[in-house]
């Protein structure tokens, strides 16, 4: 009888190779263009405020859309359609943020708002005449904040009993021939014989400065009628007193003749930033048109790897164990081109604080095309299910050990939304090109991959819940070396601690909310932990750190990492404390069907959460939930 022939090493399983060529292209993509999406938005013109809105708003997003696509292709039967839109749809729509208008940068807005206001000077003595708008014919208010008024600049500072050191930058407005500016100590009208210090106006465009040591001190001095109203704009009569000019103090500046100086003041730089802060409150056009793009984006882009999970597993059939093996050509595909579209944006760029971001765009695009063009060809059954996530949730409340278990994850998740939204962004203010932050993604994303080959064994050996003490801990120690860097290149090797941070702690995470999850709701507990991790635990990190991150309103960049470092320590100590107090019992654990298969479904739970996590590696780096 003859033997069967054996299949050669060099064959293909076309069918496979197709799942391999949508993971490699498609999250190809996702590393060419997503992670470098919130130093793009800076790149705009966004603070760190509306960043953190933005990005936090998504993964919110991402969590509920996810499974309203998997029931729609439910129930339609057309799971390869509805991929193949998403897939589409998602490269068409990031290219449309490149039509985002640039938002105002913080220069011209600065000159904008430059406080501006105008001297009266005549040999008796000398006056500020400050005017404010108020209103339009309309009765709507023109101009606020710190908008080219003195006064108006002053109302913005609440704090008004400290004193407030000002420059003023004066050039003749109105005046005769041969007029200068007499500097004395003498409170009587001055003359030659009095002037200490004198201005002599040498022509068109002459000016000098002076500076005043108390704002306030000449806001109080009002003189004449108060509030005069003079063509729509309100206007005041202030003494100008106690001045410095050329290093000197002195009590006054008088003109020989009748003179009108247009001035420009200019107050502390962290004033004019808290100024500038209180008017960019308001959310900008910017802001809106990104927002809404980038939301189009997210639900089309939030099934696209759901959906192709669903496809590979039905097409491996009883070979579900190979899941990893496709997936893992995802994480190929995203380490390959985030370090190679960071090179290409690094050669197009003039500079480093305006990095070309448009061919990333572009290469996103033909790689999403390509991904939806393999998709169409790729043969799968109508049998495929998505199945649903949000079943028998409230039932989980009597679970004490589970809900601390969420809780963490979730923490977990607003650490991951910290590092995602504004690490970059915090490199780039430290001097890092477009280069560092592509080799980032190679540094968090390599090591990743070795330690899933590891993961079974290191949680074999040390444990489920302290291989989640090691991440916290790693987590600390990863925020505290961000807030001493000195140097951008100093981050790569902080970068490895990503393999503690995500790749142990989700291996260990997933297997062991499979051990202590009742009969029956495996599905509901294993899809919170994805959704509460890269949906509202990162939402949550991007949201706070976005407001955190600004230097007046909030700790500023460094304190914030140190914060975070400080919080990690906290949750560390009090999960193990609980832990330790209140779960030490094994019996207190969820009971499965049998008392005696811990063990067995602990270690095929971790041979899941291996293979899984082989092809979820860059979820994290991917920003996959955004």
């Amino acid at each position: 009888m003859a033997e069967p022939m054996k299949t050669p090493w060099y064959s293909v399983n076309r069918e496979l190779l197709a799942v391999k060529v949508i993971y490699f292209t498609f999250l190809a993509a996702v590393g060419d263009l997503l992670p470098f999406i919130p130093v793009y938005m800076k790149q705009l013109g966004l603070s760190s405020t509306e960043t953190g809105i933005i990005y936090g708003v998504m993964p919110f997003i991402a969590f509920f859309v996810r499974p309203l696509f998997g029931a729609v292709a439910d129930k339609l039967r057309r799971h390869k359609l509805v991929l193949m839109i998403c897939t589409f749809l998602t490269g068409v729509l990031y290219c449309l943020l490149l039509v985002t208008p640039t938002k105002t940068s913080t220069t011209d807005i600065e000159n904008k708002m430059m406080i501006r206001t105008q001297i009266q000077c005549n040999p008796i003595d000398s006056y500020v005449v400050d005017c404010e708008k108020v209103k339009n014919e309309s009765g709507v208010i023109v101009l606020q904040n710190c908008d080219q008024s003195l006064r108006a600049f002053a109302k913005q500072l609440t704090d008004n009993s400290s004193q407030v050191n000002c420059t003023m930058s004066c050039g003749l407005g109105i005046g005769t021939m041969n007029l200068y500016a007499c500097f004395t100590q003498d409170v009587t009208p001055s003359n030659d014989e009095t002037c200490v210090d004198r201005w002599n106006d040498t022509g068109e465009g002459a000016n000098f400065e002076f500076s005043v040591n108390d704002l306030f001190e000449i806001i109080r001095n009002e003189v004449g009628k108060p509030g005069v109203v003079y063509n729509g704009q309100t206007c005041g009569n202030y003494d100008l007193k106690n001045i410095f000019y050329n290093g000197r103090n002195f009590w006054q500046f008088t003109c020989n003749s009748e003179a009108v100086f247009d001035c420009k003041v200019t107050c502390s730089e962290d004033l004019h930033k808290k100024c500038l802060t209180v008017t960019n409150n308001k959310l900008s056009k910017t802001f809106w048109i990104f927002f809404v793009i980038f939301l189009f984006c997210n639900i089309f882009f939030s099934p696209v790897l759901s959906l192709v999970d669903a496809i590979a597993y039905d097409i491996l059939g009883d070979k579900r164990g190979r899941w990893g093996k496709q997936r893992l050509w995802g994480s190929i595909g995203f380490a390959l081109f985030a370090i190679t579209s960071t090179y290409i944006m690094d050669a197009l760029s003039k500079s480093n604080k305006t990095v070309n971001y448009t061919v990333s765009f572009y290469i996103f695009l033909a790689l999403t095309t390509i991904s939806t063009f393999v998709t169409y060809f790729i043969k799968c059954s109508e049998s495929i299910h998505c199945r649903q996530m949000f079943q028998h949730i409230t039932s989980l409340i009597k679970y004490p050990k589970i809900i601390v278990f969420l809780l963490v994850i979730t923490v977990f998740g607003v650490f991951n939304g910290v590092i995602e939204a504004f690490l970059f962004w915090y490199l780039q203010d430290l001097g890092s090109t477009q280069i560092i932050l592509g080799l980032c993604l190679v540094f968090s994303c390599t090591p990743e991959i070795v330690m899933l080959l590891f993961a079974g064994k290191i949680i074999k050996k040390l444990g489920h819940v302290p291989c989640l003490y090691l991440a916290l801990g790693a987590y600390s120690l990863r925020f505290f070396c961000y807030s001493f860097l000195t140097n951008a290149w100093y981050v790569l090797p902080i970068e490895l601690l990503h393999s503690l941070t995500f790749a142990l702690m989700y291996a260990a995470a997933s297997s062991y909310a499979s051990i202590i999850t009742p009969e029956g709701m495996s599905a509901t507990v294993q899809g919170l932990v994805g959704g509460l991790h890269f949906g509202f635990g990162k939402g949550i990190g991007s949201l706070i750190t976005g407001k955190l991150f600004d230097p007046v309103s909030g700790l500023g960049e460094v304190w914030t990492f140190r914060f975070y470092g400080f919080f990690a320590l906290f949750v560390l100590v009090v999960y193990a404390s609980v832990q330790c107090l209140c779960f030490r019992e094994p019996t207190e654990a969820v009971p499965k069907s049998t008392a005696g298969n811990h063990v067995t479904d602990e270690d095929e739970e971790m041979g899941k959460a291996e293979d899984q996590l082989l092809g979820t590696n860059t979820v994290n780096n991917e920003n996959a939930e955004l």
